[in-house]
């Protein structure tokens, strides 16, 4: 680096850099040695370098709720905007703002499981389950086995089409093949597109049986006599698959209808997990007719359910952990594009062809412009057909056609579950607003007084984002290494470690 510097200095490029890597390092130099680049990296630093920042204009006022004195002003205009955290939670986007929102998920799921943010310590001790419920098959496609090949089948013959249905090879993780059909021609690529806009209304469908019929049968009691007995809380996530369809874990609780009630003593793992495996083989949704054909749409029949023991192994804590990962992926992870391809000047439909935002397409970019497999390209092409008919208007197909027909949530829960994103997210604020109170010593409330404006998104150069990056990366492995510098400290401080 000090060669870099003196090689500008002296105004010639080093021999072994190239003129572009020798023009991003000449802006690089320009951009930090500029005189508000300091109070530009401070900012960076609090929003922990976000990907993709807010920035605003206007005037912040912190005012003493008491004596009415404006303890500090901030101001900012176009030129130099207040930067704040984009909030995005997927990870592919923005990996600051997925980790909070990682985080606060953790706690949401976790105070369901053993207390805390408001919930009593009770809830530990009510019976829960893990649940997978998965997407049934709409043709054979590539896995991966751990002990064996793809889908051995030594009389498995061939399709119509010629294809083998059989594949011997043994898949790398990384394989693109996984996932992707055999035969793509045999693939019910519609139904699939149509599982995925129809699998939040397959949930509700699912909880409702749950609900309402089969734990009551299981208690062998009634609809009206159950609700008074207990009620059935839950948290759920949304995975995408590699094959491209969405698959739902679930944290389910049976709690009394009061707080610090009693549960029956029926009331325990095995009806969750009976009652659920059972309304997973009964819930449908079936589709609308239309020109295409009629689908009647149900869970896979890979259905795991597994009790939640009571806190003290540490199982709410993993448990939490598990549901919290998925919260900050999205479809990008079955290989499709992480934004929408709809024309928002038309909202895909072309306006008879006349739109100048799309050229009458309704698309932003062409389908066969984007860099996915043609597996996923398949699925947003039928996507897109079948966002043109009537009967699945409702659907908004081409709207979600980025996420291969799936426009639900990816995290909903119940809303006697736990505390909620808001709470927490108020919490933190408070806290924030206490810390800056004890450091102005103010007399009442701290009241913040804002007159901000939209200014834009992301940083104003490239430059910048590069910087950007570079102070992210710092962060995250400062935290790494103080999580490996905290695991060996509590190591030490255990009984499993002796000086010698």
């Amino acid at each position: 680096m000090e060669q870099d510097v003196l090689h500008l200095v002296l105004g010639d490029r080093p021999p072994d850099m190239t003129a572009a890597e020798w023009a991003d390092f000449g802006r690089w130099l320009e951009r930090i040695t500029a005189p508000d680049y300091r109070r530009w990296e401070t900012d960076v630093r609090r929003i922990e370098g976000c990907a993709h920042p807010v920035r605003l204009a206007g005037s912040v006022l912190l005012v003493d709720s008491a004596t009415g004195e404006i303890l500090h002003e901030l101001t900012s205009d176009k030129h130099a905007p207040l930067m704040v955290p984009c909030g995005n939670r997927r990870r592919a986007w923005c990996a600051p703002c997925s980790r909070v929102y990682q985080w606060d998920t953790w706690h949401l799921v976790k105070a369901g499981l053993a207390g805390g943010k408001g919930v009593p310590a009770s809830v530990s001790t009510h019976p829960r389950v893990l649940l997978t419920l998965t997407a049934p098959s709409f043709g054979p496609v590539h896995t991966r086995s751990a002990d064996g090949a793809c889908r051995p089948r030594r009389d498995g013959g061939e399709c119509e089409h010629g294809i083998p249905s059989a594949c011997w090879m043994r898949h790398a993780a990384e394989d693109p093949l996984i996932g992707a059909p055999l035969c793509a021609a045999c693939y019910d690529y519609a139904g699939a597109v149509l599982w995925n806009a129809h699998a939040g209304r397959l949930w509700s469908r699912f909880t409702d049986v749950v609900r309402r019929q089969e734990l009551p049968r299981a208690a062998g009691v009634s609809k009206a006599e159950f609700a008074r007995l207990a009620c059935l809380s839950f948290v759920k996530v949304a995975e995408f698959q590699r094959r491209g369809l969405v698959h739902f874990h679930a944290v389910m609780r049976l709690d009394p209808p009061e707080q610090g009630g009693a549960l029956p003593d029926w009331a325990d793992h095995e009806i969750i997990a009976a009652s659920a495996r059972r309304a997973a083989s009964r819930a449908r949704v079936v589709t609308c007719p239309s020109r295409v054909g009629q689908w009647n749409l149900t869970w896979g029949a890979q259905v795991d359910v597994r009790p939640i023991p009571e806190t003290g192994d540490g199982s709410a804590d993993k448990v939490a952990a598990y549901i919290a990962k998925y919260v900050t992926k999205a479809a990008e992870e079955s290989g499709t594009v992480d934004f929408p391809l709809y024309c928002k000047g038309c909202r895909g439909t072309g306006l008879a062809r006349v739109c100048h935002h799309c050229g009458g397409t309704g698309l932003r970019i062409p389908l066969s412009a984007l860099r996915v497999s043609s597996h996923v390209r398949e699925f947003i092409t039928t996507a897109w057909r079948l966002g043109r008919l009537p009967e699945f208007r409702d659907l908004k197909l081409r709207r979600w056609a980025h996420q291969l027909g799936y426009g639900g949530h990816f995290s909903t829960k119940s809303r006697a579950y736990s505390t909620t994103l808001t709470t927490l997210r108020a919490a933190r604020a408070n806290y924030r607003a206490d810390q800056l109170s004890k450091r102005f010593n103010t007399a009442g409330k701290l009241i913040v007084d804002s007159d901000l404006r939209f200014v834009g998104t992301g940083y104003a150069s490239k430059t910048e984002e590069q910087i950007a990056e570079g102070i992210r990366d710092a962060i995250a492995e400062n935290r790494r290494i103080a999580r490996e510098a905290l695991a060996d400290l509590r190591w030490r401080e255990s009984d499993h470690w002796e000086v010698e």
